[in-house]
């Protein structure tokens, strides 16, 4: 059975994702643009040298990753329309590594108070989903600075989950209906130019301005997991714990011809 990929989420789910594997670079380039993998357009990029990440081969179950140096690497795009999303629902998933446990950061976000995922200073990692009070928080402590984590969050009518390598944030369940919608540009690795900047890799981001159950945000663990080599710090009872989503190809026969169809598993 082929392995599950989120190209396979329901129609509309997936805004943008952006994978390090996509980029064909050699060890500690310079990364002027990071194609979004999702069909939709939405490149981020940098044409200042000197804020230009770097991409670092076989760092990450022999995959790569992009480098951020805690100074003013930054990549942006414009305004995504699809993440200006009002009240309504949003979701994000990410694979990083934070080398610093003593700044404020951010891996990514759409208007800082807005959308996005950061960590404090005080080592408290925050899934903004609406704002910077009633969000998933994971709390200093009961997460790895030093290792790479998978960070899954969303929010569904005005209730906000996050996830921790699959595992329910210390402080998740929250309700937030504050309107996400703003000119801000959508940017990785800083909320500006040397404004909060990360110190730290990215495997890869997904983000969409839609809807996300349950099932397919543990597909999405199951699928971060088993690529990037983490599978074992998914808790015991995930469903993709052993192994990694799969989808299956049913084959039927409809007016007299061959009618193909995939059925997730």
């Amino acid at each position: 059975m082929p392995d599950w990929d989120p190209s396979r989420l329901s129609a509309g789910t997936l805004t943008a994702w952006y994978q390090a594997d996509s980029l064909s670079l050699n060890d500690g380039d310079s990364i002027a643009s990071w194609a979004d993998s999702s069909g939709n357009g939405n490149d981020v990029a940098q044409s200042v040298a000197v804020r230009k990440p770097t991409f670092q081969t076989n760092e990450l179950n022999s995959k790569p990753v992009i480098r951020y140096d805690n100074s003013n690497d930054l990549l942006s795009d414009g305004d995504i329309a699809d993440l200006d999303v009002g009240a309504g629902d949003i979701w994000f998933a990410c694979v990083f590594k934070s080398t610093d446990d003593s700044s404020e950061q951010f891996v990514f976000e759409k208007d800082p108070n807005s959308f996005g995922l950061m960590t404090n200073a005080s080592g408290e990692l925050q899934a903004r989903l609406g704002g910077n009070a009633n969000i998933p928080k994971q709390s200093a402590g009961n997460w790895s600075r030093s290792a790479f984590v998978i960070v899954t969050a969303s929010r569904v009518s005005s209730s906000c989950n996050g996830f921790v390598n699959g595992d329910g944030m210390t402080t998740t369940g929250t309700t937030n209906s504050t309107s996400i919608s703003n000119s801000s540009v959508f940017d990785i690795g800083a909320r500006a130019v040397a404004a909060s900047p990360l110190n730290g890799d990215i495997a890869e981001v997904l983000v969409g301005g839609a809807t996300l159950d349950t099932n397919e945000r543990q597909k999405i663990e199951g699928y971060l997991a088993h690529k990037y080599g983490l599978q074992g710090n998914l808790p015991s009872d995930h469903p993709y714990k052993s192994a990694a989503p799969g989808y299956r190809v049913q084959f039927g026969i409809s007016s007299g011809l061959i009618d193909g169809g995939l059925i997730q598993a």
